[in-house]
């Protein structure tokens, strides 16, 4: 998790991780989290009634980190594709999304996903890899339509 002049990243924007697999990540500037789009979180990341988990998934919502080297894990345990986003404000807290008077880091793009394991390409089976809905600020939906690309181009064949 990244700040630099001009923008807010996760990097990488995407990572692949077998079943069981741990992600970590780790601040090394500014002040961010990571936010599941599970509807349970949707009173911190009002757009994630916008699932982007797969069913039956426990929703995950990091605390908020400021300090350099600040570690958040997480383990997948099933197989599938998860997006996150990060809900931190220009005032290093969490806001109300694109719906509340300031906006986030998501309002910017600071989006990013899992792929867990062999997951099944389909739409209908992985809610992330459906067009994201207009409820998600501009900036974001066009980082995850850029994911669901790759996601289908680097799992094809796998």
């Amino acid at each position: 998790m990244e700040s630099d002049d001009d923008a807010h990243h996760f990097v990488p924007h995407v990572v692949h991780v077998e079943s069981g697999g741990t992600v970590t990540w780790i601040l090394d500037s500014g002040v961010h989290d990571t936010v599941a789009y599970h509807p349970d979180n949707a009173s911190i990341l009002p757009s994630a009634t916008d699932r982007r988990v797969p069913d039956g998934t426990n929703p995950w919502a990091s605390d908020i980190y400021d300090t350099e080297g600040e570690i958040f894990e997480m383990t997948f345990q099933e197989d599938g594709v998860y997006d996150y986003a990060c809900t931190i404000t220009g005032h290093g807290h969490r806001g109300g999304g694109h719906h509340g008077g300031h906006q986030t880091h998501e309002s910017t793009g600071m989006v990013g996903r899992v792929i867990v394991g062999d997951p099944d390409l389909d739409p209908d089976e992985q809610p992330a890899l459906q067009s994201p809905s207009g409820e998600l600020p501009e900036a974001a939906r066009h980082e995850l339509e850029q994911f669901n690309d790759k996601t289908q181009e680097a799992l094809q064949g796998h």
